[in-house]
């Protein structure tokens, strides 16, 4: 048996699965926040986006680690045709098995304690997840380093990676500093704070989903059609 690998199927299949989390996330919050006592009924860590090492995580990390072994794949084919900017797909490779790692490890807020004890900046308001600082800095660095490579690639692929990183990134690191200022000055329990989190973390789902996506046709034009055969 052929399975033959399509873009649109596979981001049907993990839209489908966001779209699940994010029902059972919201029905939780909905539950905390309008119809249980809340000395009786705490946040579901199994299904809330704000918790590490459960489901919604669990699903974001393997996601993550598929668009890296795609990457890995579309970097071998280049490496073994000796292509223009073979290294810069490796090297997103082994950063989004790095990014797979995080989330699934929760690392960086083991980061962002180290950062705070360093006691360089104060960590309140936008910055009260202290983490964001080195994360944002080495986003800098990527956008320097990659600029070229971007551009070098066909339009359409090109603007669903621009598109897919500014989602990502809209939610991982803007969204993350607006909820960090609401944490610090009203706490982790709001409903604000938990409308904020929801959104970043689904921008980040949806980012990674569109990404995927681009990855599995550009590798359908640029290696041909995907298959795997079943004995």
């Amino acid at each position: 048996m052929v399975i033959y690998v399509q873009a649109r199927t596979v981001s049907k299949i993990l839209l489908t699965i966001v779209g699940i989390l994010l029902l059972l996330h919201v029905s939780q919050l909905t539950a905390y926040y309008t119809i249980a006592d809340t000395d009786q009924f705490d946040f579901i860590e199994l299904i809330d986006f704000d918790y590490e090492g459960n489901l919604p995580s669990f699903y974001s990390a393997i996601t993550i680690l598929l668009a890296a072994f795609l990457l890995a794949i579309i970097a071998h084919k280049k490496a073994l045709e000796k292509l223009p900017y073979r290294y810069h797909w490796f090297l997103l490779s082994v950063i989004f098995f790095a990014l797979s790692l995080d989330e699934a490890l929760g690392l960086h807020e083991e980061l962002g304690d180290f950062v705070e004890s360093m006691q360089i900046f104060e960590a309140k308001g936008f910055l009260y997840f202290a983490w964001v600082v080195p994360y944002g800095l080495l986003l800098i660095v990527f956008l320097f380093t990659y600029f070229k490579f971007i551009f070098s690639l066909p339009k359409t692929t090109m603007l669903k990676f621009v598109s897919a990183g500014t989602l990502f990134v809209f939610g991982a690191l803007g969204l993350e500093t607006i909820s960090a200022k609401e944490a610090d000055l009203n706490g982790s329990t709001t409903m604000l704070y938990s409308t904020l989190y929801t959104l970043e973390e689904l921008c980040e789902m949806l980012g990674i989903i569109l990404f995927i996506h681009a990855l599995l046709e550009y590798m359908r034009t640029d290696i041909g059609e995907i298959n795997f055969k079943l004995k």
